[in-house]
């Protein structure tokens, strides 16, 4: 798949094989600036683990010029970009958090605060202040690249 893909979504979709085993597909779908989305790459393995999950990312490194990978918050995907050494930011999936009911609370305050703005998609109007608890860990976080690219446990792959 050719394009400027910046942004990807990765998840793990479970899935029943032949002779009664069970496996999973993790997959990225690509984002561009334009909106354009495509599958960009599907791994079959039989958990959600860290090496699947680095294997995917690596490759996906590779090929695009990824600044943004949005995950549903298992620990897999997170620690696979940290030992990976690619420099990405990360975000939690909306839809995930809102299945907390604080975070899904939270998040709703937001976008009824939100209000339309030219230049940019939303913003808070002034006057609102709006305090929320920080979570234990950054919502995005950029990484320092460590210049690794080699999986957990393992050789760089090709």
């Amino acid at each position: 798949m050719r394009g400027d893909f910046k942004y990807v979504i990765v998840d793990g979709k479970y899935v029943k094989l032949r002779g009664g085993r069970k496996g999973v597909l993790p997959i990225a779908l690509g984002l561009t600036e334009d909106g354009v989305r495509a599958v960009l790459d599907v791994v079959l393995t039989g958990e959600e683990d860290v090496v699947s999950y680095w294997d995917l990312l690596v490759r996906l490194w590779r090929r695009y010029n990824l600044t943004l990978v949005v995950a549903d918050g298992v620990k897999a995907v997170e620690e696979a970009i940290s030992r990976s050494g690619i420099q990405v930011a990360r975000q939690t999936c909306l839809v995930h958090l809102k299945r907390s009911r604080r975070v899904r609370d939270a998040l709703d305050l937001l976008l009824s605060l939100a209000v339309p703005t030219r230049g940019s998609p939303t913003s808070l109007p002034p006057g609102r202040p709006l305090l929320l608890e920080q979570p234990d860990q950054p919502f995005n976080s950029l990484l320092e690249s460590s210049g690794s690219a080699t999986p957990p446990g393992g050789s760089p792959g090709p």
